[in-house]
């Protein structure tokens, strides 16, 4: 059976056949990845089935009989002569046309008990045989290149025979995690990738439970509902035990949401389209009404100009457009967004910026008696928008902004005499920790149903502090013991005994998730290194075997075979001391973590012994402050984000200071003496 680690590693390779050669490689990878799953799997469908009628009948199948195994085991159809085998066997010249015509096939040959396509734009998201832009008549991709692509995948069996659901789906989201990190920097990583210690924070607050909903209104591909489902395996045994909804609007990370969902073995309904223009999920008595979930997790994305899709070019006199400084049109929005879903209950955003359009899509899609949310959004919803300000109060007469007066509603109510909070725990993410952003990101937590003890609360937590995030060069990454530190105060909400508990527990699983990382990172290496220390033993073997043959002849060796032997054992110890550095550096990485994860415990226990300093840390913030700041949830107004001025011993200071000066004294005697010497000697 292959491992996670090998299979990654392996597929991964595939990148550096593409890598070049067409945009969005992944895309072609995931979608070759998937079709050859389905292939193989075919047939071990079939010698399973029949292993089955043996055990039960205690004799072999009929013919009839064994048709009628052939449609029960298979989870999808495929068409005679759209197997991989007939796409590898293909000419090269054919080789694109039969993987498209394949691929297309198995779409059109899928479809669930209601007529609808369950593969259509999943596993024909590419198309194969598209002709090369240029107009040659040649192909977008290579023949060459894919036949390669082909013969590189061919070497290993992706059937539950030899990889297991759970080690497919993990490989999967190996690739989908290496894909973002190569693509830091620009905007598609962040589409479809949400940094999976961000995703362990939400989700484990959250909490799914047994029977709920999960939803995800913009799922990338798929990070918080299979988080969701693999928190529910844990605590219930099966993955299943949750139902998994999510919409996503560019094609591409559809089915490659899609793919994940299938890959890891769950029902999962993934629909394509705009959340807010064209939501999928809507109430079965009423088309105008949303379906509502338990739990609601998402990362939108930020700020996103012209959600409405109302905006259009603003035009100078001459009917010029006008641009912004970074080259893109100034828009005008000139018709006004109809919701008909009446989700804008607390106001129209602006539609330069859709922070609060999705967030009210969120909260509309939570279930009225025990929805809650986990929500990745940029910082600057927690303050953005002023209050209403009179001419006695501040010299103006100032309407209230819309997103101030959102905000408000999520912290009082549309009718502010109910005062209902739905606001539970804002956390302070770290700058540039999100994929193709820098802007500084915070967790909202909502609750539409809230303890009773903390109705017209919000706890608030200051995760930005310097030493709780590591800095990478060009992206901040939050370590295990970051996500502890995190966690527990979510958890505890104050509570030291509700801390100490959730660290007894999270200890055991972060440990864990070390030593697997640890031994993927070593298995990594090996593999990085496996064949370059194999062919070199080989040719220092074959060096040593000429000597030991003339030696054998009592004849003398050469000075150039002796040479030999002597560069092939230095490039072999090289390429072995490479290997050993890098597995030790893992090994040193696993050991500081979990001493880090020791330390964090320890300074979380001093933390809420002392009230000075749980005030850096976070804050428990009741309707009062928060009124009293005018809605403004910016979290400097609530925790003391200032760092501490280190302590000096005066006295300390004085000695060094006199010490300094008795150094210096005595250097510009030296100085003087040395001068007044030269001056005598050039008077001589």
């Amino acid at each position: 059976m292959l491992t996670k680690q090998a299979l990654g590693s392996l597929l991964f390779g595939m990148a550096d056949i593409l890598r070049d050669k067409v945009e969005d490689y992944k895309s072609y990878i995931l979608s070759l990845l998937f079709f050859k799953r389905l292939s193989d799997n075919y047939q071990w469908e079939i010698d399973n089935g029949k292993q089955h009628f043996k055990e039960s009948n205690l004799r072999e199948p009929s013919e009839r009989e064994l048709e009628v195994i052939t449609k029960r085991m298979h989870d999808f159809v495929i068409p005679k002569g759209c197997f991989w085998e007939d796409v590898r066997s293909a000419s090269i010249d054919k080789k694109n046309e039969k993987l498209n015509d394949a691929v297309n096939y198995i779409a059109d040959a899928n479809k669930d008990a209601n007529g609808k396509y369950i593969l259509k734009g999943i596993i024909n998201t590419v198309r194969w045989n598209e002709p090369a832009p240029d107009g040659s008549g040649g192909k977008k991709l290579d023949p060459e290149v894919l036949s390669n692509l082909i013969s590189y995948l061919d070497a290993v069996n992706l059937s539950n025979k030899n990889v297991t659901v759970d080690v497919l789906g993990d490989a999967y989201e190996y690739l989908i995690k290496r894909f973002a990190d190569e693509n830091k920097g620009g905007t598609m990583a962040g589409q479809f990738y949400t940094p999976q210690e961000v995703v362990d924070i939400i989700v484990n607050y959250l909490k799914p439970q047994s029977g709920e909903t999960i939803y995800d209104p913009t799922c990338g591909s798929g990070g918080f509902l299979l988080n969701a489902a693999k928190y529910a395996k844990s605590s219930y045994g099966t993955q299943k035990s949750v139902r998994l909804f999510g919409q996503e609007l560019v094609w591409n990370t559809w089915a490659i949401c899609n793919i994940n969902m299938i890959l890891h073995g769950l029902d999962a309904r993934i629909e394509q389209g705009d959340t807010i223009r064209e939501p999928k999920f809507k109430n079965e008595k009423d088309e105008l009404r949303l379906r509502t979930f338990n739990k609601v997790m998402a990362n939108f994305p930020f700020s996103l100009e012209n959600w409405a899709q109302n905006g259009e070019p603003k035009k100078d006199k001459k009917g010029k457009a006008i641009n912004k400084k970074d080259g893109t049109p100034q828009l005008e929005y000139k018709k006004e967004f109809t919701d008909n879903y009446k989700r804008l209950i607390y106001g129209t955003p602006p539609y330069s910026n859709g922070d609060f359009a999705f967030l009210q899509h969120i909260v509309a899609s939570m279930d009225e008696e025990n929805g809650k949310a986990g929500v990745v959004c940029p910082q600057g919803v927690l303050f953005r928008g002023q209050p209403e300000k009179t001419e006695e109060e501040d010299g103006l007469n100032r309407k209230a902004d819309v997103e101030y007066l959102i905000r408000r509603g999520f912290l009082q109510g549309k009718d502010i005499k109910m005062h209902i909070n739905i606001i539970d725990a804002i956390v302070v993410l770290p700058s540039n920790l999100f994929y193709g952003t820098t802007i500084p990101g915070a967790i909202i937590f909502f609750d539409k149903n809230k303890p009773a003890e903390r109705k017209d609360k919000v706890l608030m937590v200051y995760a930005a502090k310097k030493g709780w995030y590591r800095e990478d060069a060009n992206m901040s990454v939050l370590e295990p013991q970051d996500v502890l530190r995190i966690s527990t105060i979510l958890e505890s909400w104050g509570d030291v005994d509700k801390a100490k508990a959730w660290i007894k527990q999270r200890k055991l699983k972060l440990y864990s998730d070390i030593q697997i990382n640890l031994e993927f990172e070593i298995s990594e290496a090996n593999n990085e290194f496996a064949d370059d220390i194999a062919k070199q033993t080989v040719k220092l073997n074959k060096a040593k075997d000429i000597i030991s043959e003339k030696e054998g002849k009592n004849k003398k060796p050469t000075k150039g075979e002796l040479k030999a032997v002597e560069i092939s054992q230095k490039a072999l110890d090289k390429l072995q001391t490479t290997l050993s550095t890098k597995i030790q550096a893992a090994q040193e990485r696993a050991e500081k973590q979990r001493k880090a994860i020791t330390d964090v415990e320890t300074e979380l226990m001093q933390m809420f012994a002392d009230p000075e300093l749980r005030k850096r840390y976070f804050a428990i913030a009741d309707m009062a402050d928060i009124e009293e700041n005018e809605f403004n949830l910016n979290i400097p107004r609530y925790v003391d984000t200032f760092e501490p001025e280190e302590q000096i011993d005066l006295q300390e200071a004085i000695r060094d200071f006199q010490a300094a000066m008795q150094t210096e004294s005595e250097a510009m005697k030296s100085l003087n003496d040395l001068l007044n010497t030269l001056k005598a000697n050039n008077h001589d």
